[in-house]
């Protein structure tokens, strides 16, 4: 990290209600949400609705972190946390190109209870 931080967003959801809302809204909430990608990971899980928490935490986080950059507000579908090989998790923009360079930071943390993710964003120097 070396640029100008130019937001920082931070989210929490509710695993309860994360998990009663995908019961009530299903495929149509998943597809609109994420990614083929992100999908397919949290399949691969045994626990996956609860990586699908921590990745809806980082969307609304890097949404809030990117509002004030972008001067709009992004669908959540225009996020997507991928990982690098080192298995970091990495959030990418999918729709917007920036007017400048940015660099996207991200932390995600999930307990049985909560999920929680960090964002900020810097112009890359």
């Amino acid at each position: 990290m070396s640029g100008e931080i130019r937001g920082v967003g931070l989210a929490l959801v509710e695993m309860p209600r994360f998990r009663a809302a995908l019961e009530r809204r299903g495929e149509r909430m998943l597809a609109r949400i994420f990614s083929p990608a992100e999908l397919a990971y949290a399949q691969r899980k045994k626990t996956g609705w609860q990586n699908l928490a921590a990745r809806f935490a980082a969307k609304c986080a890097g949404r809030a972190a990117l509002r004030a950059v972008l001067g709009r507000t992004l669908p959540l579908s225009g996020l997507e946390v991928a990982r690098k090989r080192s298995g970091e998790p990495v959030l990418v923009l999918r729709e917007v190109v920036p007017a400048e360079p940015l660099a996207l930071f991200l932390s995600l943390s999930h307990d049985p209870d909560f999920a929680l993710a960090s964002v900020w964003v810097e112009a890359s120097a």
